[in-house]
């Protein structure tokens, strides 16, 4: 059996939950969630010195951009969109109808490797050496990572994430200028290569004034201060949640699941034709010296 001490966060979360009750943390900027896990440490931008094997993630760096600049053109990323919601601007209702953009300029597109415990095999494929050093490099792996990429003059909005039993940790690859990061009440300025690790249960939004497209890789890692047997509990249960999911999808068919986020990811795959978001300033120079 568990020994209860080293699920002593979990207990609280769940007597919360069952209770319909949610954690009322009070730390500002902080998303109020169901999933909000009480008890662990609430740091918006967290010091790199807490995090060993950073180090080992930045030596990746330019493996990770070959490998992604040898997939431009080859159909690999689909637009950012969030699952409807009651009250949105016009600007975030795309003209194709599916679900909602997360900017109210310039286009967010994302190549998603592994979503919630789903692996996307095609996209993985791409990688091999990305996704070696996302299973041997970081520590307990979320298995939510993915590339992100905002074109310039674009800006997202103001969000939370769902929940902060995750971090978010940042591999900076390229486009970097222009760029700034809004995490609580802390700006960040990423440079290329220079990892970082973050809460996106905090509010976030970020702003790309710069010339060329700017590529992240984002991994998600379990909150350092969950024990294992707490990892343990909370997989199991997601795991449940997404097998209910699945069934759910067979019973019912396509129609139920259009809107939310799963539906929402299989239907904006194939929406790009092509690349030309993807601006690289060497080639822009270019075309300006032609």
């Amino acid at each position: 059996g568990t020994d209860k001490d080293t699920c002593v966060r979990v207990r609280q979360w769940l007597l919360l939950r069952m209770n319909k009750k949610v954690w009322q943390h009070g730390v500002p900027h902080m998303g109020l969630s169901p999933d909000t896990i009480p008890g662990v440490r609430t740091i918006p931008v967290w010091p790199n010195e807490e995090f060993s094997w950073l180090s080992a993630v930045e030596d990746c760096h330019q493996v990770i951009v070959d490998e992604l600049l040898s997939v431009r053109g080859s159909g690999t990323f689909q637009p950012y969109r969030d699952p409807p919601r009651e009250i949105v601007g016009k600007e975030q209702i795309p003209s194709d109808g599916i679900g909602i953009e997360g900017v109210d300029r310039g286009a967010w597109n994302v190549a998603y490797l592994f979503l919630n415990h789903k692996k996307f095999e095609d996209n993985c494929s791409r990688f091999p050496r990305t996704i070696e050093a996302i299973s041997s490099v970081f520590p307990r792996h979320y298995t939510h990572a993915f590339f992100s990429a905002l074109t310039p003059n674009s800006h997202i909005l103001p969000h939370h994430g769902p929940s902060n039993r995750m971090l978010r940790v940042w591999l900076p690859l390229c486009g970097l200028d222009g760029f700034r990061l809004r995490v609580g009440d802390q700006i960040v300025t990423p440079q290329a290569g220079k990892a970082f690790v973050w809460d996106h249960s905090f509010e976030h939004e970020a702003w790309h004034d710069g010339d060329e497209t700017r590529i992240v890789l984002i991994v998600d890692i379990w909150h350092p201060d969950l024990t294992d047997d707490e990892v343990k509990f909370l997989k199991t249960l997601q795991n449940a949640r997404l097998k209910a999911g699945r069934e759910l999808l067979e019973r019912e068919g396509n129609g139920a699941i259009d809107d939310t986020y799963y539906g929402i990811v299989e239907r904006t795959r194939g929406l790009l034709t092509s690349d030309d978001w993807w601006v690289i300033k060497a080639e822009r120079g270019e075309q300006v010296v032609n």
